[in-house]
């Protein structure tokens, strides 16, 4: 498979995805009759605290008194980056379902689930129009697959070959920030250990940008590209732009798919393409749960060299995983996988990855517990 028939393949995905022959959620009703009933609910029950806007006045003494701010529904930000899923189990069960604050009660006894969903649709509107991608677009991170949701995050990778002769760890930071409605900044550096020897590989700044998303098709297409910088004197600079594209299947399945170019800029013969491609299993409600999935990579090496040692046209492999949410909010996560070579086993024997994700636009490491 060469590069450009991979990213046709790859584009053929998209267009899939696109037509919306696949099924994808709808919001929550959104009629005029609807609509009025979630307003009359929210001022008579959550105006007080939050004020009849959706943003508090924290000059109150109302709001003094509860010694937290109420969230302000008015931030279009805020009232787009979280789904209404969790949403849902605060106003059913109160903040501290969530580890949020205990001034938040829980109105589950009192308020139907239909009467629910109008409030929160309601709620919604306080934003007013934005071009912020809807929160139920933030699909969980895979290992290899690249996603497309912009994201405040810090994410520390950690990954071990176990191949013949020195078994090798490879260690990352990468620190993501949102910047404006549809875009992300990506700082990221590795570190390499094989044996005795351990070294910098590359720092690799970026920037992603939301193409394409659509909450009713449940689909979000990002584009995106970042610069590796050589950090020891072995390693050249490259270039590493790709695509990634998220598609809700139904309430328990998602789907998502990447296509990476990595450009070696002083050596082509080092270049190669990578596809991959990962359907989670998305079983419970909660953010603090095990989440399976399984992913599937292609990697297309532009020189497949000679002789016995010449490389698969598509190096193929799969790797089963699960997300771990740690605390409550689930912003606080782990990520562990192994991954195992389908063909040209020569590479390596197999390799393991724990992830430690930290969202920290929901909160700190210390809360949500």
């Amino acid at each position: 498979m060469k590069p450009v028939v991979g990213f046709a393949v790859f584009g053929l995905c998209l267009s899939s995805c696109l037509s919306g022959a696949l099924v994808a959620p709808a919001r929550a009703d959104e009629n005029a009759d609807a609509l009025a009933r979630g307003q009359e609910i929210y001022r008579s029950v959550c105006a007080t605290c939050h004020g009849p806007g959706g943003r508090p006045d924290p000059d109150s003494a109302l709001v003094q008194s509860l010694g937290v701010v109420p969230a302000n529904f008015s931030d279009p930000l805020f009232n787009s980056r979280e789904p209404l899923s969790d949403w849902k189990i605060v106003v059913r069960y109160g903040g501290t379902a969530l580890g949020f604050s205990e001034q938040m009660p829980a109105f589950g006894d009192s308020l139907s689930e239909a009467d629910i969903d109008a409030v929160l649709a309601y709620v919604k509107t306080l934003g007013g129009e934005h071009d912020y991608p809807d929160g139920e677009l933030n699909l969980l991170l895979p290992i290899r697959t690249k996603k497309a949701f912009p994201e405040d995050e810090w994410v520390w990778k950690q990954r071990y070959t176990g191949q013949d002769g020195d078994n090798a760890w490879k260690n990352t930071l990468e620190y993501e920030f949102r910047v404006g409605r549809r875009a992300q900044g990506i700082l990221e550096v590795t570190h390499e250990v094989e044996g005795s020897h351990s070294e910098f590989g590359h720092f690799e700044p970026g920037f992603k940008y939301v193409l394409k998303h659509d909450l009713n098709a449940g689909f979000i297409l990002t584009g995106a590209a970042q610069v590796g910088v050589p950090l020891n004197s072995g390693a050249n600079w490259e270039f590493l732009p790709y695509l990634a594209f998220g598609k809700i299947l139904s309430d328990t399945w998602t789907l998502q798919g990447s296509g990476r170019l990595k450009l070696d800029l002083e050596n082509s013969d080092k270049s190669s393409a990578e596809f991959a491609a990962i359907v989670h299993w998305v079983n419970a409600p909660r953010p603090r749960w095990v989440y399976p999935a399984l992913e599937v990579i292609a990697e297309v090496p532009f020189e497949r060299g000679d002789g016995p040692g010449r490389k698969e046209a598509v190096q193929w492999a799969v790797l089963p995983q699960a997300r771990i949410g740690l605390n409550k909010r689930g912003n606080i996560a782990l990520n562990v996988g192994v991954e195992l070579p389908l063909n040209d086993r020569d590479r390596y024997d197999w390799r393991a990855y724990v992830y430690f994700i930290w969202d920290f636009a929901d909160g700190g490491l210390l809360e949500g517990w």
